[in-house]
């Protein structure tokens, strides 16, 4: 008798391992698609092509929408349908499709979770995803923010504009396996704008581009919003300083999320004092102080001497733990440059406070800080920059991305393509001043997954910082496809060239160092 219903187990476990996972998916594709035939089949396209590391299909209708913002459309109680879908298949013995499953849940769960902030601005001043804040007077690249569940990742490069003082002059993103970079300062090629995908410049003309992997890009103002398919999201404030370009950084990710990242804007744990252990969690630091710069004398001179401490703390050895490395880079570079030869151990040469303002530079700042709304969490920071550069008090920019309560979705009676109209001229590769371009190409990254653990799919465990993939990533490749009936204005994007390897630098010189000028933002 036990041997029997030992059979009829094994019969029925056999059964279930034998399903697919599109077999399994099925009643969600179901439920997406009773919702709206169209948009609700791309979503469950999505959905399934995200948790195959596979590109996304075209969008079939109007709306510009990444899976993430489809998905906070579909009424909220058949996404609790999909999340109990979701969960039920991933109970133990459920399904054998473990690693697909955890993605679609997070971006359904993603899809009813309240987002957090975290913030690089000025010249540069941080503020975690808990709150936390701190100057960051450093030269070099580093990881900003990671996540150890999805492929998500942001790095600053941080540019010297004096002896003392730096900014974020490039940005560069793992944007669910896209490589987008922002260069609001120096170039890796002699290509006109300051996007790259890829490897390869791409100029938005007033509108939305569509990433092979479900992000996009939006371009409004001055700003650049770069969203997720998984929903986190990534705001580019382009701002200058006299001649010196740079751009302040705001990254959005989820309350739900928390614990699961790293890097300079913290753990995102609700913990706000622990946002500066760093990798080496043994290593001393000083003992956190509310610095008090607007006290008495002589309690405004300990504190700024405590936090010129914790400053030095931050430069030094906070600031190692996140360097980003040759294998690690998602930057592109010149040939005979690296994330080395962007590099400044030695800066800054004196950590300057806002305490080091006199009298009337203080109160300056402070009343301009104050006319323009800055929190008190950041009043800091402003006068800062206010008092010694002069560059203009930065609000957090608003996104630039559907809104689910404003959107309203109308009835699709035939499917229609909505694509990037994807253009090759050779002659739009010439620089604004008419000379030909030098024969340069940027060195990409190795983007093999095994080599940069920033570009891998992380396993499933919880709570874990995977630092080796599993297996590799295929990065598509950009094709030119059929133009059916643009709706949007054009966007130039050259033929990729052939990548070439990364020349071991020799000694090269770093960077000229411009004199400190005023500008605006």
């Amino acid at each position: 008798m036990k041997t029997f219903y030992l059979l009829i187990s094994i019969l029925v476990f056999g059964t279930a391992s034998a399903q697919t996972f599109e077999e399994q998916f099925k009643p969600v594709r179901t439920k997406l698609e009773n919702w709206d035939p169209v948009r609700g089949a791309w979503l469950a396209q999505s959905m399934v092509a995200l948790s195959e590391n596979k590109t996304i299909p075209d969008r079939t209708f109007p709306e510009d929408f990444t899976p993430y913002e489809m998905l906070t459309m579909v009424p909220q109680s058949d996404r609790r349908d999909i999340e109990s879908m979701v969960q039920q298949n991933r109970l133990p013995n459920g399904n054998f499709s473990t690693n697909q499953w955890d993605l679609i849940s997070l971006l359904v769960n993603h899809s009813m979770c309240s987002q957090i902030i975290g913030r690089s601005y000025g010249d540069p001043h941080l503020k975690s995803f808990d709150n936390a804040t701190y100057s960051f007077q450093t030269v070099g690249e580093f990881v900003l923010s990671k996540s150890d569940r999805s492929l998500f990742e942001v790095q600053t490069r941080q540019q010297a504009q004096s002896d003392n003082f730096s900014l974020n002059a490039a940005v560069a993103m793992n944007v669910s396996g896209d490589r987008v970079c922002y260069y609001a300062s120096t170039k890796p090629d002699q290509f006109n704008g300051n996007l790259r995908l890829n490897g390869m410049p791409l100029q938005l003309q007033g509108r939305t581009y569509f990433l092979p992997n479900g992000g996009v890009i939006r371009f409004e103002g001055r700003n650049y919003t770069i969203s997720w398919p998984t929903g986190e999201m990534v705001i580019l404030d382009v701002r200058s300083s006299g001649a010196f370009g740079f751009v302040n950084t705001t990254v959005h990710v989820f309350e739900c999320d928390r614990s699961n990242f790293q890097g300079l804007l913290g753990n995102a744990n609700g913990i706000a004092d622990d946002d500066f252990q760093g990798r080496n969690m043994d290593r001393q630091r000083p003992n956190y102080m509310a610095f008090s710069t607007f006290g008495n004398s002589s309690l405004q001179q300990a504190s700024n001497i405590a936090e010129k401490e914790y400053l030095a703390f931050l430069a030094k050895d906070f600031a190692e733990d996140w360097r980003v490395t040759g294998q690690t880079t998602l930057f592109d570079y010149a040939p005979g440059t690296s994330t080395e030869y962007y590099t400044d151990r030695r800066f800054p040469m004196v950590h300057l406070t806002v305490a080091d303002l006199n009298p009337t530079q203080r109160d300056n700042a402070r009343s301009k800080c104050q006319s323009m709304g800055i929190p008190a969490d950041e009043m800091g920071g402003c006068i800062f920059d206010q008092g010694y550069l002069n560059i203009a008090p930065n609000q957090v920019p608003t996104p630039s991305r559907p809104n689910p309560r404003e959107t309203v979705l109308g009835t699709i009676n035939r499917p229609a393509l909505h694509t990037n109209e994807l253009i090759f001229p050779e002659q739009n590769l010439a620089p604004a001043s008419g000379n030909t371009p030098l024969p340069m190409e940027p060195q990409k990254p190795n983007m093999n997954r095994e080599e940069n653990p920033s570009i891998s799919r992380p396993n499933s465990e919880p709570n874990r910082f995977n630092s080796t993939p599993k297996t590799p990533v295929s990065r598509p490749s950009i094709t030119n496809p059929v133009q059916v009936n643009p709706v949007r204005p054009s966007v130039t994007l050259p033929a990729p060239s052939k990548p070439i390897q990364t020349p071991t630098p020799t000694s090269p010189s770093k960077p000229s160092v411009p004199a400190v000028k005023s500008g605006k933002g």
